[in-house]
């Protein structure tokens, strides 16, 4: 006997308790909620008005079960849902967030490709990632998945200090190779 899939995109509403009771940052209120078995994982458009929303999509929470590999198991279905039904999105931008004990190796094990942000590299002097001008927050690491071929992606992603590239040239973001509908890290 096989199990069932559960898996589904449904209304962010439809997830805030479980995200509540179960995630950091807590619900979300906007973009779509994948649920399935291995937890939940929020998409919408991206927060910076640096990257394009009519392409991109921000996984924004994601929230496991813990049942081990939901997480690379999870953005498999995940991934196959976005190429057979939004065609119109080319990559996946998330950050994850190191002061709350997020490494980011679930990105890296699912497949994703770290490209850091200038914050990351390099924290501005100011009280930069503060929201109420008195509590500063870390700045977070920015990992993306492409889906398909991006013309701009590369541009948009690199670091936009000419002293960090030349000191940091590994840092940069680089945009793997296509081969058709795939694509290899380089």
């Amino acid at each position: 006997m096989t199990a069932t899939l559960f898996a589904e995109v449904v209304p962010v509403w439809s997830v805030a308790e479980y995200l509540d009771a179960n995630h950091y940052l807590g619900s979300a209120t906007r973009g779509f909620a994948w649920s399935d078995e291995f937890g939940v994982a929020v998409l919408a458009s991206p927060t910076s008005r640096h990257l394009p929303h009519d392409r991109w999509l921000e996984l924004s929470r994601w929230c496991l079960t813990g049942e081990p590999n939901a997480g690379s198991r999870q953005w498999a279905r995940i991934r196959r849902y976005l190429h057979e039904h939004r065609p119109d999105v080319t990559t996946v931008v998330s950050y994850s967030d190191r002061s709350a004990g997020h490494s980011g190796a679930l990105y890296k094990a699912s497949g994703w490709i770290a490209a850091p942000t200038w914050h990351a590299l390099r924290p501005p002097p100011s009280g930069g990632g503060s929201w109420d001008g008195v509590t500063k927050q870390e700045p977070k690491d920015r990992w993306v998945f492409p889906l398909r071929h991006d013309a701009d992606r590369e541009r948009l992603l690199a670091i936009q200090d000419d002293a960090l590239r030349r000191k940091m040239p590994e840092r940069e973001y680089r945009e793997p190779t296509w081969r058709g509908k795939r694509w290899s890290a380089a």
